[in-house]
């Protein structure tokens, strides 16, 4: 059992302090905004890997009720694969802290640990959908036969049930017939994360604050599981040491004048 990280084992989620510090959640937030700012004006390479905040109403209008859709068309709620729209992310999800943390979880090595994927989901102020309550075990879009896998949810902003928060069901990764109605809502503040397990029930609801409310998901899982689904993200199954080898192991400081590369 992690040391650092009991709870994670005992209710079957863990949050995470401070995995990306202040000057590196500050680039995650550029990165992030540029991808909805290309959203917004049609850039194919966005849009071709985003479900619009009115294509995901059309199809669960019950999770997003008096929306009018046709003014949230240009509106990205998933961007998903963010490696292959904007690789600058690779840099920052090459982060010892995450995936140290993570192998803590899994009971790994770090070098066991494998990326399975990422996205940007975002509950807009005013606009943000529900996510129905659901374990991620049972997904069909990456998930491993063993269930050995672990969601990391990094807020961009504070998030907590005043903006569409995640609530989680404790000790439902054990209890197969946990009750919804003992969920509760952790504070996850800006740059750190919540570590839900595969088999945790968890959801969360619609955003009706004046509050923004984005999160990078990322999952994570061993490497030697076998996977019962997988979708082509960039960099799924690399490793920690993969992702540094990717963009290296440091920012660029453009005060001395560096650059991340440019991405077309």
């Amino acid at each position: 059992m992690s040391q650092r990280h009991p709870e994670y084992f005992v209710h079957g989620y863990a949050l995470v302090p401070e995995i990306f510090d202040s000057s590196e959640l500050h680039i995650l937030q550029q990165l992030a905004n540029g991808l909805v700012t290309r959203h917004r004006s049609g850039d194919p390479k966005v849009c071709a890997n985003t479900l619009s905040i009115a294509a995901a109403f059309r199809a669960q209008p019950e999770r997003n009720p008096g929306i009018e859709p046709a003014q949230w068309e240009r509106e990205p709620f998933i961007i998903s694969d963010l490696v292959a729209i904007e690789p600058r992310f690779a840099t920052l999800f090459a982060n010892e802290r995450m995936w140290r943390s993570v192998a803590e979880m899994l009971e790994c090595s770090v070098a066991e640990v494998v990326f399975h994927f990422c996205n940007l989901t975002r509950k807009p102020p005013m606009a943000g959908p529900a996510i129905s309550w659901h374990r991620d075990a049972k997904n069909t879009y990456f998930a491993a036969e063993d269930g050995r896998t672990l969601r990391l949810l990094i807020p961009l902003q504070s998030m907590s049930t005043s903006n569409g928060g995640t609530g989680v069901v404790p000790r439902s990764h054990r209890e197969k017939d946990a009750a919804i109605d003992n969920a509760i809502w952790p504070t996850v503040c800006a740059g750190s994360g919540l570590a839900i397990h595969s088999e945790t029930l968890h959801g969360g609801s619609a955003n009706r604050s004046g509050q923004e409310r984005d999160i990078i998901v990322i999952q994570f899982g061993w490497r030697s599981s076998c996977l019962r689904f997988q979708a082509q993200n960039v960099l799924s199954l690399a490793s920690f040491e993969s992702f540094r080898v990717f963009f290296g192991d440091r920012l660029p400081d453009e005060s001395q004048g560096d650059r991340f590369p440019t991405v077309t």
